[in-house]
């Protein structure tokens, strides 16, 4: 409208100059009626013009009103019935322990080393969550972030990349780290001046550990751990595998499996046999099946705690598992939506006694269905033994549009693999799951395990590629097939062995005789060619 306004002006400023040269200009004195004529024409002239012009203006404004209503339409979201999410049961994965990998980790790096990384793909996590003043929002994890974060002030930023700084540079043998050893956490930051802010994004961001409480070495250790490996993959130093943790041991799976191991699916034990000396000799089935064998490593839950005690503190995890058909944080950006994000709830945020800590999927990473989210929380269990309990609140409150929800609890190592495992009576016992967030208990414990059978092997060693593979000529395999044949079966005296040799030493003359002089021609093909593009002086 003020476009048009201004147009409409400027036309009859433009009019009204031609018309005062002319009066000027002109010799013959014009009466009053002629004025007022021009001016009537003037008029009439702008109004038409004017009508013409707004009738256009109005037509645009319609098409870019339409437009941009296009553009700018949420798309509608989906229905979910019954029926749909039974259709869709096959696609959603859920991870009894749900992990992920550092970026610079044990387990990436395992999986670098031994070639196992050709199975899987991963997905970076590009987001961390925390409860704060009563919402869900962004955890800084770098200093860019810090210095962006709406929700600290200036002096608190300076703060925190002041104690950020002394976590990544202060050197462990020092005197001033050792200070720290017989403190805890809260002692630390006091020491620091950090706020109450701060705490709270420092111990459920960077201090990422699923304890109530850690000591000032544990806290300090993940700090460096944690910065070590922010940039690696992304602004944030984990990523995911794509379908869940649940493709670790598949892969695994496949990577033994080319070079002969067996698996039996849908098969328990039921029994471990013992010879006469108590050893482990096999395996019992639930179908009856013996099977035999030297050594049996065995999970906690199919063995008495008499064979071996569990390495590592035990404790009862309560889980909530929620299927959603939003984000936690819709107002993000969609592509955000559909990745990985952490979330950290200290306790007593949301009616919680205890840390609750877990995972946001979205529809990219492949674990939930499509156009579906996945949460998936844990803490300590209660005194009550009921997950329940424990996540429905906090659960509720950070999720809208539940499909589907479910509760379970499960045992998990607090400490991790503590001790390594023994040998006792030909049979290894693991330990439970580690609660932490990465693999390192989990490798650790299974390197040792290995080596206490086979000391002298290389734990999981570099597979190779297939071209660098190389198989056998099969003139030469039929050559020494032949040879076995007959000096076996005795049908055939030494001399026809010798001859059968000569011929074979003699074709390897000849191999070797034609890749000397084909070597030989391209020599000369080079020297000719040099001599060609060789230029004689100027004289």
């Amino acid at each position: 409208e003020q476009w048009y306004q201004r147009r409409v002006r400027d036309s009859d400023n433009f009019k009204y100059k031609h018309f005062m040269q002319n009066l000027t200009t002109c010799e013959v004195p014009l009466k009053t009626s002629n004025v007022e004529l021009i001016n009537k024409d003037k008029d009439s002239d702008s109004s038409q013009k004017a009508d013409q012009d707004s009738s256009e203006i109005e037509q645009d404004c319609t098409t870019i009103e339409d437009s941009v209503t296009e553009a700018e339409a949420p798309p509608e979201k989906p229905v979910w019935t019954p029926e749909k999410c039974t259709k869709s049961k096959r696609r959603v994965n859920i991870d009894i322990t749900p992990k992920l990998c550092y970026s610079a980790g044990s387990m990436v790096e395992l999986l670098r080393s031994s070639n196992c990384s050709r199975y899987l793909e991963f997905k970076a996590v590009n987001r961390s969550f925390v409860h704060h003043n009563g919402e869900l929002i962004q955890a800084p994890c770098n200093r860019e972030q810090v210095f962006n974060c709406k929700h600290l002030k200036i002096l608190e930023k300076r703060i925190m990349m002041k104690f950020v700084t002394f976590a990544l540079q202060v050197d462990v043998e020092s005197e001033e780290y050792l200070e720290w050893d017989k403190k805890n956490d809260m002692e630390l930051y006091k020491a620091f001046k950090l706020t109450d802010s701060l705490i709270s994004l420092v111990r459920a961001s960077l201090v990422v550990s699923n304890k109530e409480s850690v000591s000032a070495h544990e806290a300090i250790q993940s700090i460096k751990y944690y910065l070590r490996n922010v940039g690696v993959y992304g602004s944030m130093p984990f990523i995911c595998p794509i379908y869940g943790a649940g493709e670790l041991p598949q892969a695994f799976a496949r990577f033994s499996a080319v070079f002969g191991s067996i698996y039996v699916l849908d098969m328990a034990p039921t029994l471990l046999d013992s010879d006469e000396e108590g050893n482990f000799c096999g395996l019992t089935m639930q179908t009856g099946q013996k099977l035999t064998g030297k050594y049996c490593v065995v999970s906690p839950n199919y063995t008495s705690e008499s064979i071996s005690q569990p390495t590592g503190g035990l404790q009862s995890i309560s889980h909530a598992v929620y299927l959603t058909d939003s984000s936690i944080k819709p107002k993000c950006k969609p592509t955000e939506q559909d990745d990985v994000s952490l979330i950290h709830i200290l306790p007593g945020r949301v009616g919680n006694p205890r840390p609750v800590s877990g995972y946001e999927f979205g529809p990219r990473s492949m674990v939930p269905a499509e156009d579906m989210y996945m949460v998936h929380l844990t803490t300590p269990a209660g005194d009550s033994d009921n997950p329940q309990e424990d996540l429905e609140r906090a659960t509720d409150q950070i999720t809208s549009g539940v499909l589907y929800k479910m509760f379970f609890t499960t045992k998990m190592s607090t400490e991790g693999a503590a001790t390594p495992p023994t040998l006792h009576n030909h049979i290894i016992r693991t330990s439970f799951p580690s609660y932490n967030v990465g693999y390192k208990e989990s490798i650790e414990e299974a390197k040792s395990s290995f080596l206490l059978l086979y000391p002298d092997e290389e734990f999981l060693p570099a597979a190779p590629n297939p071209e660098d593979i190389k198989w056998p000529d099969e003139d030469e395999e039929n050559v020494e097939t032949n040879v076995q044949n007959t000096s076996e079966n005795g049908d055939v005296s030494k001399e026809k062995e010798a001859e059968l040799c000569a011929e074979k030493n003699e074709e390897e003359q000849k191999e070797e005789k034609n890749a000397e002089d084909s070597e030989s021609d391209l020599k000369v093909q080079e020297v000719s060619g040099e001599r060609e593009g060789h230029l004689e002086p100027e004289s």
